[in-house]
């Protein structure tokens, strides 16, 4: 048995949320699209054993904010920079690309951005991840005790060398 008092309601609510989010969406400057790539991870004998569950949630955000979200799982591919070069070439009205990295997905993740650079110069990457978040925590530390010029401190720099945007967890 349904209500109908209860879902003419309902409706009434979610179209006053979609306005709303339209709304913020339209103030915020978030990207009307963006692709979120889970980097591929060879050092790990079988990478589809260890889901991430950074990238599925930030795209659920995204989408529920009204971006259109492509996500890349590179985990398991070898031949990653061809099936990123690829999907950049297809997809090239995407500018806005995040990524996630553990400390040895480092090296693949720069051969990911240099790529998406190469074909799209103007393309804005964004890092996540354990690897920024625990930079960003021994960078933090850091400045705090006095340390001028740490291993952190030049860690932090060649991040933010090679992103526009860095997103630590802390």
């Amino acid at each position: 048995y349904l209500d109908h008092r209860k879902f003419v309601k309902k409706i009434a609510e979610n179209t006053i949320m979609n306005q709303q989010r339209n709304q913020i969406l339209s103030l915020s400057g978030l990207p009307d699209r963006i692709c979120l790539i889970i980097t591929e991870a060879s050092f790990l004998l079988d990478a589809r054993v260890f889901m991430t569950l950074g990238i599925p949630k930030i795209a659920a955000v995204l989408e529920n904010a009204g971006v259109n979200v492509d996500v890349l799982d590179l985990s398991g591919i070898r031949n990653y920079q061809e099936v990123v070069g690829d999907y950049v070439r297809a997809k090239g009205d995407i500018k806005y690309f995040g990524l996630t990295a553990t400390t040895p997905q480092l090296p693949t993740v720069k051969i990911i951005v240099d790529m998406i650079r190469s074909i799209n110069p103007g393309a804005r990457t964004i890092l996540g991840g354990p690897h920024v978040t625990l930079v960003n925590a021994a960078y933090k530390r850091e400045k705090r005790v006095g340390i001028v010029n740490g291993r952190a401190s030049r860690a932090m720099g060649g991040l933010e060398r090679l992103f526009d945007v860095l997103v630590a967890g802390d």
